[in-house]
C-alpha cells in the first residue's frame, strides 16, 4: 500500500535526509498547503522509526 503525503514527506526529509521535523512541516505547508501540528508529525515519525526497528 502506498504511503500518504505526510508519511512520504517524513520518510524523505527526516529519515533519509536526517533533517528535523520542522523541515517536514515547512515542506508540507509550502508544497501542498497542508497544515499539520508538529506533535502529530513527531508521533508519526516515532511510529515510523519503531516499525523500521521491528522489521529489522
Amino acid at each position: 500500500m502506498e504511503r500518504g503525503l505526510i508519511n512520504q514527506a517524513i520518510q524523505k526529509i527526516c529519515v533519509q535526509e536526517g533533517k528535523e521535523i520542522s523541515e517536514a512541516h515547512q515542506y508540507l505547508l509550502m508544497k501542498y498547503r497542508i497544515e499539520v501540528d508538529l506533535l502529530v508529525l513527531k508521533k508519526r515519525y516515532e511510529k515510523m522509526l519503531n516499525e523500521e526497528k521491528a522489521v529489522a
